[in-house]
């Protein structure tokens, strides 16, 4: 191992209701994994603590609700003298558990920005003559955030109803029929086009054999996937329902996706089929990696693989979990899915 390897080194620093506490943690740290969702869940963070002497199960026992804030900083780790950070956010404790021998306590947290009134408080309510981003932007209003509305693709609503759901329930689905993607980040609600992000270039190429590359998982499903996709429509001006078909990627395999909904019209009825098939068929083949630990990599950018032969090609990172322990280090773990693979479109509104 070179003088430069031996000096990498990686530090946590961890605020507890705005108290520095990162030596405490230094000190009874077993693990700490920060995980950043492209869409659909909320990034959430996690720290084990050895605890034999019973303080953190007795005196600093951590309330559930209290806030902490972390970052993870690389010192020599692309190079002598350089040190960078991860800000990791701010995160609300809202689960803890203690289990031995030899006793240790897990504190489990999850992003501030997806607040308790959005994730668990139900609401009713007629939304009439709008767009799905108008939508976003009056529950990214009433919930403190600044809507970022990153899609081509805006359906109109003659009247759609949120019984009994919270914002983020309610929000999630629609965006899910047009397969659209929501994710709660530093103070915004953003909603992007999933297969326009896809489009983008690769940030960066992974190769077989690498030094950094800890190990690695492909994974290609041949069963349930569609060839094509069947949803209904009522037509206002006939009062008829009619159904429309779109055939898919996988063409002379599986079966056809059957949408139990209807959409409002023909054209509406066909971007939402789309979305459905690309929605069922994008996993179709996944990867998981394991790098060494690296502060760069996020949730929904591209990367390249190559080497690996029928999975060479572009991929999309849906989820990156980055790790600190003291007796494996610093990791990054990225899970992926090809992308754009359905060959989707973005549509429009």
């Amino acid at each position: 191992m070179s003088r430069e390897q031996k000096a990498r080194r990686t530090k946590l620093e961890v605020l507890y209701n705005g108290a520095n506490i990162s030596v405490a943690i230094e000190r009874h740290l077993t693990n700490f994994t920060y995980t950043d969702n492209a869409s659909g869940k909320a990034d959430d963070l996690s720290i084990t603590l050895e605890d034999r002497e019973r303080r953190w199960m007795g005196p600093w026992f951590p309330e559930k609700g209290s806030l902490l804030k972390a970052e993870i900083i690389t010192v020599n780790w692309g190079g002598e003298g350089e040190r960078e950070s991860l800000p990791c956010g701010e995160f609300e404790i809202d689960e803890i558990e203690v289990n031995g021998p030899p006793s240790q306590v897990t504190i489990k947290a999850v992003s501030t920005f997806v607040t308790k009134p959005m994730r668990q408080q139900q609401k009713t309510q007629a939304w009439e003559k709008i767009r799905l981003s108008g939508i976003a932007g009056e529950i990214a209003n009433r919930n403190g955030l600044t809507l970022l509305w990153d899609s081509r693709l805006d359906p109109p609503y003659e009247r759609r109803d949120q019984v009994e759901q919270s914002d983020l329930q309610f929000l999630q689905g629609l965006c899910d029929d047009y397969g659209i993607a929501l994710k709660v980040v530093d103070g915004k609600l953003a909603c992007y086009n999933e297969a326009d992000y896809e489009a983008k270039a690769p940030v960066d190429t992974i190769r077989f054999g690498e030094p950094r590359l800890i190990s690695y998982r492909f994974r290609h499903k041949c069963r349930d996937i569609y060839r094509g996709a069947k949803m209904q429509y009522h037509d206002s001006m006939k009062d008829e329902v009619f159904e429309v078909y779109i055939k898919g990627g996988a063409e002379g395999t599986g079966s056809d996706l059957v949408i139990n909904q209807k959409a409002d019209n023909a054209g509406d009825a066909r971007i939402q089929a789309q979305k459905k098939l690309r929605d069922a068929n994008k996993r179709e083949t996944t990867a998981s990696l394991i790098l060494m630990g690296d502060i760069r990599k996020a949730a929904g950018n591209n990367l390249t693989i190559a080497g690996f032969g029928e999975f060479d090609g572009k991929w999309f990172t849906e989820k990156v979990t980055h790790s600190v322990s003291p007796s494996g280090g610093f990791k990054t773990a990225l899970e992926m899915r090809t992308a754009g693979s359905s060959g989707d479109a973005a549509g429009g509104g």
